[in-house]
């Protein structure tokens, strides 16, 4: 009844989807310049497994033959082999080189991988999967995998119970791509309100693989082989549309997904094989190993990054060999091991998984540290009472509706009024400002958001909710309250800021200093802290254990931008970038950064003392007490 005409020889354009999926992804990954959207390479795997699904499924079903228990294995021996493999050689490497915290982390990380519900423990653990700090966690990329392990456990039942329902063809079909288009809609939607589940869960992925359906019902329809080429070369041209232009800033899934998706629809439905590019031996061979290559490439970047190598060019070129080599081996001697008996491999799974489960549980790593290295890591796992406290309370806002202004924006009689102007730099030095500053007769206001350029005009394209926050300080309270501002104090993390030019925030930090003066504001800008590669507890950590040099982790561009800024802000701009130095130790051990950078209570203490000894900062207050 369902069963499509498409052709049963090798469809060399899916394995070359294939390569260029694992190309865009590992290409994204290891921050390849033009590559800013190769994370849609894994949306172009989700319509071919879709597709290939369908094919067998359905094929199987029309002539009678589907069994569950034949299906399930051959995803089972093809699939789960590899991935064991490639959990067990990366936790048993980390085990003598990772610290006993993040070693942990990356165990219950591995345990939900095992199970294929990675990517709701990450849903249930959120961290956007395009912020930096997940650039450590070894199994992040199994999200996609346990995504599709669940629909290939799930689609059978769904095409059996269509089957059974609506017995005409067209009717089936109909129903099919309305529920394609129903669970599109639903994604449309959890993006806007859930992004975190939207991103990683089945129900809001499960359309993509679904569009790869209907394309197995579509394939054998564009028989004209001039129209078979071109169809080919529009899906191909939308697929690297996506990873030469989108972004992380795009709302993934959502409207934007459809253009991979409906490109690799194309190039399926189009089946034209005949592209030299396409049937290259090199091209094809990626194609053959993108699984296992999809598989290492991750843990040989986040390794790379916790040890703090970088993505320069040749760090990226050294990542690719590796992830070939590994991809290549995996490929040639698990994933082609034709596996018979899958008691073996469940009992792998239960061995592995209790390993894993109880390394973590009882902490086995700590054994190879001695008492103060594992004391120093700890500092990275800052608890969430003091942060809060530290940043000031309900004061650091993750937009502008959050905003508090009878706590927050509220002006104290018979003091001096300074308003703090910024994101998590400045805010992490709320409570310090205000200890030190109790007897001196100022008050602070605060308006500091994350990820927030604290300037007049908005210079880049961030979500509206942490704009509205400075389009309001700017453009309303300060206007109506000038005269009840007796100084401002703006700073940012100004090297998070790497879409805008360096000259933009230049003339960004002037623009508001300018538009301060003409109300007769004075005002004085931070500048700039360290930026660490590796967060810094973990660096501390080696340095005590190793005897590593703490500069090898510092970002060369945060020291490029501090003193281009610091040139050229010269009597505004407090520098408290140490370049020649590290804070040392408090005596109960605390590092002066909890990240990669941003300072602990005890950090900022320490910036307050800086800051205060500075003419600028003396020069400013003076301009505050007239």
């Amino acid at each position: 009844m369902l069963q499509s005409n498409s052709k049963t020889s090798f469809r060399y354009d899916i394995n070359a989807l294939r390569a260029i999926a694992i190309i865009g992804v590992v290409f994204y990954h290891f921050k390849f310049k033009f590559f800013t959207g190769g994370f849609s390479g894994v949306d172009v795997f989700f319509v071919i497994s879709g597709y290939l699904m369908s094919r067998v499924v359905i094929n199987q079903i029309d002539k009678g033959s589907f069994s569950f228990v034949n299906y399930f294995e051959k995803r089972l021996f093809r699939i789960v082999p590899a991935l064991l493999t490639l959990i067990a050689i990366v936790v048993t490497i980390c085990f003598f080189i990772y610290l006993p915290d993040d070693f942990v982390i990356n165990l219950k990380n591995a345990a939900s991988s095992i199970l294929f519900l990675s990517n709701i423990y990450y849903w249930r653990n959120p961290a956007s999967y395009f912020n930096p700090s997940v650039e450590e966690n070894l199994f992040l990329h199994t999200w996609s995998l346990s995504v599709e392990w669940q629909f290939y456990l799930i689609y059978p039942f769904i095409l059996l119970f269509l089957n059974r329902v609506f017995k005409k063809k067209l009717i089936f079909k109909t129903m099919f791509i309305a529920l394609t288009v129903i669970l599109f809609a639903v994604s449309i939607v959890a993006s806007i309100y859930k992004s975190n589940f939207s991103f990683y869960m089945l129900p809001t992925r499960s359309w993509e693989m679904l569009f790869g359906g209907i394309a197995f019902f579509l394939e054998s329809n564009v028989r004209n082989i001039k129209w078979r080429k071109i169809i080919a070369l529009v899906g191909y041209f939308l697929i690297f549309v996506g990873f030469f232009t989108f972004t992380e800033l795009f709302v993934w899934p959502g409207y934007f997904t459809l253009v991979p998706v409906i490109g690799t629809f194309f190039v399926i439905i189009a089946n034209y094989n005949d592209f030299i590019i396409v049937k290259l031996k090199s091209f094809q061979f990626v194609g053959k190993i993108s699984y296992s290559l999809y598989l290492w490439h991750w843990p040989i970047y986040a390794i790379a990054q916790y040890y703090g190598f970088g993505t320069g060019i040749i760090a990226s070129a050294v990542y690719c060999v590796l992830s070939l080599i590994g991809g290549y081996l995996s490929y040639k001697y698990i994933e082609s091991i034709q596996f018979e008996r899958k008691r073996t491999i469940f009992a792998s799974i239960v061995i592995l998984c209790v390993g894993v489960v109880s390394l973590a549980h009882f902490n086995v790593n700590r054994l190879l540290y001695d008492d103060k290295t594992i004391v120093i890591a700890e500092n990275a796992q800052t608890k969430q009472t003091p942060f809060y406290i530290q940043y000031g309370s309900t004061c650091f806002v993750s937009s502008y509706k959050s905003l508090d202004e009878k706590e927050c924006m509220c002006f104290a009689n018979g003091k001096k009024n300074i308003l703090l102007i910024g994101d998590s730099h400045l805010a992490q030095l709320s409570q310090s400002l205000r200890e030190n500053f109790a007897r001196d007769n100022i008050n602070f206001l605060q308006a500091t958001a994350p990820g927030t350029l604290p300037t007049v005009k908005n210079y880049y394209d961030k979500k509206n909710n942490l704009r509205e926050l400075m389009d309001y300080i700017y453009k309303d309270f300060i206007p109506k309250n000038a005269s009840k501002i007796d100084g401002v104090i703006i700073t940012a993390n100004w090297t998070r800021q790497k879409e805008v030019q360096q000259d933009s925030i230049l003339y960004g930090i002037k623009e508001s200093i300018a538009y301060l003066k003409h109300y007769n504001i004075p005002a004085v800008v931070i500048g700039q802290t360290e930026s660490y590669s590796v967060s810094y507890p973990t660096i501390a950590a080696r340095n005590n254990q190793y005897g590593v040099d703490v500069k090898f982790y510092l970002i060369d561009y945060g020291l490029q931008l501090n003193s281009y800024l610091k040139s050229n802000l010269k009597d505004i701009y407090i520098n408290v970038l140490r370049n020649d130095s590290v804070p040392p130790l408090s005596a109960k051990n605390e590092t002066y950064m909890h990240d990669r950078d941003h300072v602990t209570k005890y950090g900022a203490d320490l910036l307050i003392e800086r800051i205060i000894k500075e003419p600028i900062w003396r020069n400013f207050v003076n301009k505050v007490n007239k």
